[in-house]
């Protein structure tokens, strides 16, 4: 298998980008539904800074301000959610692009009291999300020499908004949620291992993919060579369409490292994919994708962003 190749099967894996976009229409349900659970618990029963309130029904401009450097992402969100609420949006930046301090994000018109009523709870979003997806351009600008690619996790306060952010900056969502893809880690690996006995990871693999063969990829978790090799002639004996993925959990790079120059010298590596995992860094993620893996899932992308700074200006 060439790079390009290989590169096209890592992304049918690892990148939903076409399930996060606000087209969607389960995706379009999903935002407008957090958001206005957000909206609830912040208005609760009104918003009582607004008095006298003859003062704010009037029509006027606001814009949202960038404050600091970054990647904008949740733009196309917020957007849909503020016409939802009867405003009107223009912007000339997308989800993606660069922002400087000093930028128009987003510029806005209509009711006072509604964009007073709304504004904290966008600029959360939009903070967040940005910041998730600078920190993930931090990671893939690292990383671009490599065939290699950043992709989230599941350790995720807003779930699909998260994981639509790390695509933002570059990065693949990996699986969406426990529905489209199955990973036998730490955990199912004992409770198999004690209830079914020897053949349990290849028993669960194969129940897997007979009952849901439309999964995106099935993934065993890895601590050492000797489950690795493990894994590798279960997957080896199993004739599937699902692509196949091995973790390694923890590994050092230099150890992954000679583990795929033997993968490939016994031809199985184009049948199998691999992820790297646990406490990777900016310090160490080079190290990581020069290793030979695949991809490498970074939980600090979504549980420990710095938020991103914008400011609500009223004209």
């Amino acid at each position: 298998m060439n790079n390009i190749c290989r590169s096209e099967k890592i992304r049918k894996c690892f990148d939903a980008a076409n399930e996060l976009k606000i087209v969607n229409e389960k995706y379009r349900r999903f935002v407008l539904n957090f958001f206005d659970h957000l909206l609830s618990i912040d208005i609760e029963n009104g918003d009582v800074s607004q008095q006298p309130e003859e003062a704010y029904q009037y029509e006027t401009d606001a814009a949202i301000i960038v404050k600091s450097f970054g990647i904008v992402a949740g733009l196309e969100e917020t957007i849909f959610i503020l016409e939802n609420k009867g405003l009107n949006l223009s912007s000339n930046l997308y989800s993606g692009n660069e922002i400087h301090p000093g930028d128009t994000l987003l510029s806005i018109k209509g009711k006072t009291s509604t964009i007073l009523t709304l504004e904290r709870t966008i600029l959360n979003i939009l903070q967040r999300l940005s910041g998730i997806a600078t920190i993930t351009k931090k990671y893939t600008d690292l990383i671009a020499h490599t065939n290699c690619f950043v992709v989230a996790t599941r350790k995720t306060f807003w779930g699909l908004l998260d994981k639509r952010a790390v695509q933002c900056g570059g990065g693949l969502t990996h699986r969406l949620s426990l529905y489209d893809a199955a990973m036998l880690k730490e955990n199912h690996l004992t409770i198999l291992k004690k209830s079914i006995g020897n053949q349990a990871i290849k028993t669960a693999i194969q129940e897997s993919i007979k009952k849901f063969p439309y999964l995106r990829f099935i993934e065993v978790e890895v601590t050492s060579n000797e489950e690795f090799w493990e894994i590798v002639n279960i997957f080896n004996s199993i004739e599937a369409k699902v692509p196949k993925v091995i973790m390694f959990d923890h590994f050092l790079p230099e150890k992954i490292t000679s583990l795929v120059e033997k993968l490939k010298t016994y031809n199985r590596h184009d049948q199998i994919l691999l992820e790297a995992s646990g406490n990777i860094s900016l310090e160490t993620v080079v190290s990581y994708a020069e290793s030979g893996v695949d991809v490498i899932s970074v939980g600090t992308l979504t549980h420990s962003a710095p938020s991103m700074d914008y400011s609500l200006i009223f004209k």
